[in-house]
């Protein structure tokens, strides 16, 4: 309420500060005050009228002149009042009744038509601007889905019923691997195979039948190159007057998805396996050699107990010395496999000792020489700290069974906020595929899994590799954890 109170007022205010409206007064009041006299404000005959008859000509260009100006209400108001005025006269005054009133009601009448025109007039004119307002915010609407229909970053095309693309976007050609010039006027088909083509059949004969695609589905696309992407898609029927006309698509191309999703399972059902494995290998070797070694141990303390008296001094030492022996032993094998699963110099010393410690077991092992170069580097999370850990054994063992190398280097740096592990061999190398996700399936599984070890710390991979040349891993992580450093 006070809003429109407000803008009355306002509208108000404005109207009572046009000039016209004052220059439209003042001149009714010296016409009126000039009809009604004599001799005061008494005009000169011309054009062949008398006085009164211009007078009655000046209303009606008053008249105009408020309608062009001041709109259709202040042309109205200045017509009654004019009619007010010229009828008094006529009926009070004027001497010759006929004459006066003819004039009077003709000034009138073309007043009103003129009034009436002059609306229209303007009436066509905002609306003339209003439709060029909403040409305008069309054209901008149309500009606009243009803009993002070409820059979207999934890929949209329109085909026909019969299959012929008729529209694309930029995104098609990254998808496709055609440019966008190439694709108007090609048949879907081109794109897929008997199975994908039965697909395709299925949802277009379901979008004719009046369902619709709620949820998006998946879609396999054969590029220019040959190689097959996997699209997540959404189709929709476009229809006019009621028939239909074509098909929009929407696809988003999940192929690395589905590839890191697909070899991440792979993956995990291999880590499984593998843990399975090494439990079964680490029960066995208790069973054949702690346990064993703890046994004979209980048997020759249990010997001793109950048959010490028919020991002499000497062979009673003699015997508690091979116990001592055997229980050392068992020790040191307990170590060695605690060892294995987490050394505790790890911990103890930190990364660097712990990488030094690795490289003098893999060299005890198997003979290759391996330099440890490293920088002085920052305490580190124990996350970072046991990521890299494994990754640097992981890589070790694969140069010790896989590589065929004689010599290894690995290089610790700290650069700024980010440390830097590189393992390299002058091995046989290997090819390396175009996606790091496509190591699982080549049935490198250690490489998967320090992809993902190094991911989850907020760290990158690098391999590369060459035949007869041999092999370089990079790994760079943040020296604070992840999710603290994105918190």
């Amino acid at each position: 309420m006070g809003i429109s109170y407000l803008r009355e007022y306002r509208g108000q205010v404005s109207g009572l500060r046009n000039p016209h409206l004052w220059i439209i007064i003042v001149l009714f009041v010296f016409l009126t005050i000039s009809h009604f006299t004599h001799g005061v404000f008494s005009m000169p005959a011309a054009l062949g009228l008398s006085r009164y008859s211009l007078e009655r000509l000046l209303y009606l260009l008053l008249v105009l002149y408020a309608g062009w100006t001041l709109g259709i209400i202040g042309g109205a108001t200045l017509w009654l009042s004019s009619a007010v005025a010229m009828l008094l006269r006529t009926f009070l005054i004027s001497p010759d009744f006929r004459d006066a009133f003819l004039e009077s009601l003709a000034c009138l009448v073309i007043g009103a038509l003129a009034i009436t025109l002059i609306a229209a007039y303007h009436q066509n004119k905002r609306q003339q601007e209003k439709l060029e307002k909403t040409m305008k915010d069309v054209d901008l609407a149309r500009q606009n889905y243009e803009e993002l229909f070409t820059n979207a970053s999934d890929a949209i095309w329109v085909h026909n019923l019969e299959g012929n693309i008729t529209l694309v976007n930029k995104a098609c050609e990254k998808l496709s691997g055609y440019p966008v010039s190439e694709l108007p006027g090609k048949n879907v088909r081109e794109f897929l195979t008997p199975e994908t083509l039965s697909i395709a059949r299925q949802v277009k004969d379901k979008l004719l039948r009046g369902e619709t695609m709620e949820h998006r589905y998946e879609q396999r696309l054969i590029k220019k190159d040959g190689s097959e992407a996997i699209m997540q898609l959404t189709t929709r029927l476009i229809v006019s007057d009621g028939k239909p006309q074509a098909f929009q698509n929407l696809a988003r191309d999940i192929t690395e998805e589905r590839k890191l999703r697909d070899n991440l399972q792979f993956y995990l059902r291999q880590v499984l396996q593998a843990q399975e494995e090494e439990r079964k290998r680490l029960a066995r070797e208790l069973h054949d050699d702690a346990s064993q070694q703890i046994l004979l141990l209980t048997h020759g303390i249990d010997n001793i107990a109950y048959e010490a008296e028919r020991y002499s001094p000497q062979e009673l030492r003699s015997e508690l010395g091979k116990l001592y022996e055997l229980s050392q032993q068992t020790y040191q094998n307990v170590k060695h496999y605690a060892q294995a699963l987490r050394p505790s110099i790890l911990d103890d010393l930190g990364l660097v000792a712990a990488i030094k410690w690795l490289a003098e077991e893999i060299h005890k092992l198997s003979g290759i020489e391996i330099q440890v170069k490293a920088d002085s580097i920052p305490l580190l999370p124990p996350e970072t700290q046991l990521v890299l850990f494994r990754i640097v054994q992981e890589s070790l063992n694969n140069v010790h069974r896989h590589s065929g190398a004689s010599e290894a280097s690995i290089t610790v740096e700290c650069q700024g906020a980010e440390i830097r592990v590189t393992i390299s061999d002058n091995g046989k190398g290997f090819e390396l595929p175009r996606q790091l996700s496509e190591f699982a399936g080549q049935g490198k599984l250690g490489l998967t899994g320090m992809a993902e070890r190094v991911r989850l710390i907020g760290g990158e991979l690098e391999v590369s590799s060459q035949i007869g040349k041999g092999t370089k891993i990079i790994v760079k992580a943040p020296t604070k954890l992840y999710n603290q450093s994105n918190s």
